[in-house]
């Protein structure tokens, strides 16, 4: 269990400063280790912790009969870890994770750590008992109020919803044409013996982690990864794009190049602030050598457009609530106040490039969240504050979603893609306004 020490090193750096990025942290630590099987040791740990902070505090608390601020920080998260895996892992034999975890824990504090954790080990119908009659979800699924709060508002089965976004991600890999045939690229899977699951209509197949065989198969272009949700914009743009599209918030690509790949004839405009960014963006687009995309850098909030765009793709900034499953420390980061100021940011996004448009044409706006006010509300401000009512039509996609397998929740202005056994998808919000056509002014890229 040479993946403890590790792991304890990750999330003591995140709590000491939950604002951090837990997966540039963990990526950190994973450079320092040539051991693939440890990698995924240590990922499947921090993340299992960070996944059900809540409820393992609770299990601590409620074993320990102490107050969670009488135990020191390090101590309690060497807790975390072995409860963690004791109960929810099963991985390993309950043996090696008391002796390990306890070797780990420091001076005085070996025989606290052993007596608790060997407590649960002898009395595990009793902890399971515990666990069953939590009455609070948000201790159960170790998720915020503000969180649990937005999920009700779209959706009758709340508790099977959280139950879905406290689950271990699974992934998309989306097949690249140009390089290899769907058929080929199944064939590929199965030669190189990765279990897989067909999702033939998006040309994609979901994977349960990434492994060596698939980072390789993905630097050789033969596949990327897209979530289907995230397909689903550029499924969309392809449908309804004429010749130019916008793409405001493309870094690092992803959808652009699927897009591009979907209708080739199309050209692309992939804009992003950030410079770095767009380098990433470009480095993605030579990689499957599609010259149609142009990359830019600008403020979109400060941009004109070019008259003759007919798409804009706005795939905003977000608390990305949406992503739970493979972000678990949004569990803890996500608040009002970065609702609010997300919120705040995308509604100007959308003031400015509502503001250029001439149209005629569409504006998609997406996010990866659940959340009202990035949603609905965003829309619906929008559409009071600027009297979009006679010149913004909202396009039903109804029967384009259906016809993907997703199941979703329709609001006034759009869409909300929800949890999916099928298609393991990421929670989503898509609205695509038509614009009508807006005589006034010059509009030009810059």
């Amino acid at each position: 269990m040479e993946f403890l020490r590790p792991s304890l090193n990750v999330l003591k750096r995140f709590y000491h400063d939950p604002g951090k990025n837990l997966k540039l942290i963990l990526s950190g630590e994973l450079d320092k280790i040539k051991d693939y099987h440890k990698h995924q040791a240590i990922t499947r740990t921090v993340y299992g912790v960070v996944r059900n902070h809540h409820l393992l505090e609770y299990l601590v608390q409620k074993i320990s009969q102490r107050k969670l601020k009488k135990i020191q920080p390090d101590v309690l998260l060497l807790l975390k870890i072995g409860i963690y895996l004791l109960i929810f892992s099963k991985s390993y034999p309950d043996y090696a994770v008391v002796n390990e975890v306890v070797k780990t824990a420091k001076g005085k504090t070996k025989s606290f750590v052993n007596a608790l954790l060997r407590n649960i080990t002898t009395n595990k119908i009793t902890v399971t008992n515990l666990l069953e009659n939590i009455r609070q979800l948000n201790i159960t699924y170790s998720i915020a109020d503000v969180l649990m709060d937005n999920l009700k508002l779209i959706s009758n089965r709340l508790e099977e919803n959280l139950e879905y976004l406290n689950r271990e991600p699974r992934f998309h890999i989306r097949v690249n044409p140009k390089n290899t045939g769907y058929i080929e690229a199944k064939q590929l899977l199965k030669d190189n013996k990765i279990d897989f699951i067909e999702l033939e209509k998006f040309h994609s197949f979901e994977i349960k982690q990434s492994s060596r065989v698939i980072n390789r198969l993905l630097t050789n272009s033969q596949f990327y990864f897209q979530d289907t949700g995230s397909q689903m914009i550029s499924i969309i743009a392809a449908q309804f794009a004429r010749k130019k599209v916008l793409d405001c918030c493309a870094a690092p690509g992803t959808k652009s190049v699927t897009l591009s790949l979907l209708n080739p004839q199309l050209t692309i405009y992939a804009n992003d602030i950030n410079p770095k960014r767009v380098k990433l963006l470009k480095d993605f687009r030579n990689q499957y050598d599609l010259t149609r995309i142009k990359p830019l850098v600008s403020d979109i909030k400060r941009m004109s457009f070019k008259k003759d765009i007919d798409f804009i793709i706005v795939d905003a900034p977000c608390t990305s609530s949406g992503t739970l499953r493979k972000n678990p420390d949004l569990k803890i980061k996500i608040n009002s106040e970065m609702v609010n100021k997300n919120a705040q940011n995308q509604y100007e996004i959308m003031e400015s490039i509502t503001s250029y448009f001439p149209g005629p044409g569409y504006i998609l706006y997406s996010v990866c969240s659940f959340i009202k006010e990035e949603t609905e509300g965003v829309m619906e401000r929008l559409f009071d504050e600027h009297s979009l009512t006679d010149r913004v039509e909202i396009i039903d996609l109804t029967l384009l979603l259906e016809e993907y397998g997703f199941l979703f929740k329709k609001g006034r202005y759009g869409n909300y893609l929800l949890p999916s056994g099928t298609l393991n998808n990421d929670l989503f919000y898509i609205s695509l306004c038509h614009y009508k056509k807006l005589s006034t002014n010059m509009f030009y890229i810059i």
